[in-house]
Order: C-alpha cells, then structure tokens, then sequence
C-alpha cells in the first residue's frame, strides 16, 4: 500500500470518527468545542479563563463567550480567584461533570466497540503510525482531547 492510499485512509477515518462524535454530542445539545472545554475542566480541574483560552489553543475572547454559553447551560460557573481579585475560575457544575462523565464512558463504550477485538500488536503499530503523522503536521500537542475520547 502506498503512502498516499494510506493518508487517504486516515482522512477518511477522521471524517468518520468527528461525524461519530459530533452525533453522539448534539444528542446532549454539546458542540466538540463545548466538550473539549468541558473535558479541560474535568482534567484540570478549576481554570483561570486565560489558562482555559491556552488548554483549548483560542483566544481568551473566544473563552469568554464559550464559559458564557457553558454557564447559559449550566455546566459551569465562573468564581472569583481565590488569591488574584482580578482573575476569573471557572467550574464545572455537577450537571457538567455529569455530561463529562457521559463522555467518558462513551469514550470507553467506543474504544470497547470499535477496537476491543483488534489484537494489541496491531493497536500499537496503529497510535505508532498516528503519532508520527501527529509530529510531522506539527500538531503534536498533549492537551488536546483525541476526537475518539469524547
């Protein structure tokens, strides 16, 4: 198989894991841009907005109107700092951390679904292959959540 045919591949599985996930999300009113948030806050735990703006890899302004929508649902709340006035927390609700942990045991369900019987050898060859397209587009960062997590 050629480099092409397999670049090929990987686009097409790409296409096909977002379509996946965006469906799974709009069915609990989530866009990936809110479930990556959501799943910051859940791994971090409390976030200044500006640290939130740098984990998501977009604008502070861009944070700002994403915690509004966030807080508009429910899912989160902003809170003073505790030790700089002039920062802003933000949480997650517990209706938050139920959709985070719904996320997380989709993820789970998925990777048990799609890849449960795929032997372990072959698994590895496979997040080998995908980390080096990773490097080599210089999209190599370890904060951002893997579209097959959500």
């Amino acid at each position: 198989m050629d480099a092409r045919a397999v670049l090929d591949k990987a686009f097409e599985l790409a296409d096909h894991v977002s379509t996946l996930m965006s469906t799974a999300l709009e069915e609990r009113g989530l866009t990936p841009g809110r479930a990556e948030a959501l799943l910051m806050l859940h791994r971090h735990g409390p976030l200044v907005q500006r640290q939130l703006a740098t984990y998501l890899r977009c604008s502070p302004r861009h944070v700002t109107a994403l915690v509004d929508t966030m807080e508009q649902h429910g899912w989160a709340e902003r809170q003073r700092h505790p030790a700089d006035r002039r920062a802003t927390m933000v949480e997650l609700t517990p209706q938050g951390r139920q959709h985070t942990e719904w996320m997380e045991t989709h993820r789970d369900r998925a990777a048990q679904a799609l890849l449960g019987e795929v032997d372990p050898t072959q698994l590895a060859a496979f997040v080998e292959v995908a980390d080096r397209l990773i490097r080599t587009t210089g999209h190599d960062d370890s904060t951002s959540v893997d579209p097959t997590r959500t």
